[in-house]
């Protein structure tokens, strides 16, 4: 245990320090996983007083750079989503820290941006027009004040491709918010969503046009050079499924770089694999402007494993599983180039249906041999809402023997029932690492 952080967590608390009060998947829905759709549950109420944040910094320019590894390992992640009020007030991640800190976890991936608004001071996302969120919160500043006192590494979550959730249905859009100018019901023209082979417009961007490409680089751009954040975590850099990316300018463009006439059909081997070259490109620019950021950035991803695994890594089958076909997503590519940092396959498996469980223990090998044939850390995710408590701690104990660590899905609900026991459970086995 970190008796030091405790001690220094504890004298804060005594001495009654206050920040001042400042300037957002893996997936927030269980419709990520490839299995069906399980509703979210809403956390346990907190069961101990919040301690008082530490000061803030008067000085909010980014730390200055230093050797060493940009992600501590092993990864002990878990992952916080903006879809109750966690992170919505100082209270609440107070509390998420005090219980991470327990937990013994080295890393949160917090949403800062559900759909593309921002849950912190920003100058290229709109702020958010959530009514839960504290007045003159940054959600992102305070969480990293935080957790940086107690150790832990804070890695921002954006989701990239979706533009849309039914928690705005009742809310205003602000001004200059990428789902209302460029989502679906925008003029034809202005929009950056994808659309099927079909022609219905989809809710997802497409990561083949251009102007999607330059907004999610100055979003990345924006955290290393405003925020003390130890990295960007771009979720749903991925095609909504193999029928979805027939934007018409896309279109073009494939034509135009591989002379093809006519419209491909989604399994159209050639079409497959340059849209899997557009989730890709998209890495790839997003890489290239954090090697030109004024200090070190972790970038990470949440990548599918939908349904059975490949076979090995030197077999080719991956092009054969559901997560190339359907999500179009390449990531073993990703890591082999070294354009991500970690990956986190999401490997939302139930312990007790045995087809899922054949389907964990096919990854996890894949993904055993992936991090040891290539630099990037591969940290499998695991669904803890879809599991007991005890299979929870056991496939986190799987993921961690076998890889670099492993990341729990999620703060929220980390067990079927809810139950918070999990987290003493995972400390006092350090996470399976005994």
């Amino acid at each position: 245990m970190r008796w030091w952080i405790l001690a220094l967590l504890s004298v804060l608390v005594v001495a009654g320090c206050a920040s001042d009060e400042g300037a957002q998947t893996a997936p927030e829905s269980p419709a990520e996983v490839g299995v069906e759709e399980v509703p979210s549950v809403e956390p346990d109420e907190a069961s101990e007083e919040p301690t008082e944040p530490p000061p803030a910094e008067a000085d909010p320019s980014p730390e200055p750079d230093v050797d060493g590894p940009l992600v501590a390992t092993p990864v002990r992640a878990v992952w916080v989503h903006l879809f109750d009020d966690t992170l919505k007030s100082r209270e609440g991640i107070a509390t998420l820290v005090e219980e991470l800190l327990a937990a013994e976890a080295t890393m949160v991936i917090a949403q800062v941006a559900r759909r593309h608004d921002a849950y912190y001071d920003s100058q290229v996302l709109p702020a958010s027009e959530d009514p839960a969120l504290e007045d003159g919160l940054d959600v992102l500043a305070e969480l990293t004040d935080r957790a940086h006192a107690a150790g832990i590494e804070v890695h921002a979550w954006v989701s990239v491709a979706p533009t849309w959730h039914a928690v705005y249905d009742e809310l205003p859009a602000p001004a200059g918010w990428v789902p209302a100018e460029h989502g679906r019901a925008a003029p034809a023209a202005d929009r950056w969503v994808t659309r099927t082979v079909d022609g219905d417009w989809s809710e997802y961007l497409d990561p083949a046009l251009p102007e999607v490409r330059e907004h999610i680089v100055a979003v990345v751009e924006e955290f290393a050079e405003r925020s003390r954040v130890d990295g960007v975590h771009l979720d749903y850099v991925r095609y909504e499924s193999a029928r979805h990316g027939y934007h018409p300018r896309t279109l073009e463009r494939y034509e135009q770089e591989t002379g093809a006439t006519g419209v491909p059909a989604p399994d159209d081997p050639a079409f497959v694999a340059w849209r899997q070259d557009q989730t890709r490109g998209l890495i790839e620019e997003v890489r290239a402007a954090l090697e030109q950021a004024p200090r070190r950035v972790a970038l990470s991803a949440p990548v599918v494993t939908w349904g059975p695994g490949p076979s090995g890594l030197a077999s080719g089958s991956f092009a054969d599983t559901r997560t190339a076909r359907d999500g179009l997503q390449d990531w073993p590519s990703w890591a082999r180039a070294g354009l991500v940092d970690v990956l986190f396959p999401m490997n939302y498996f139930r312990d007790h249906e045995p087809e899922q469980g054949a389907w964990l223990e096919q990854w996890l090998e894949f993904e055993n041999e992936l991090a040891t044939a290539t630099d990037t850390l591969i940290v499998p995710g695991i669904a803890g809402w879809l599991n007991t408590r005890e299979a929870t701690v056991r496939q986190v104990a799987m993921a961690t023997t076998r890889t670099d660590g492993a990341a729990v899905y999620s703060y929220q609900q980390p067990t079927d029932d809810g139950s918070r026991e999990v987290w003493r459970e995972l400390a006092e086995d350090a996470w399976g690492a005994g």
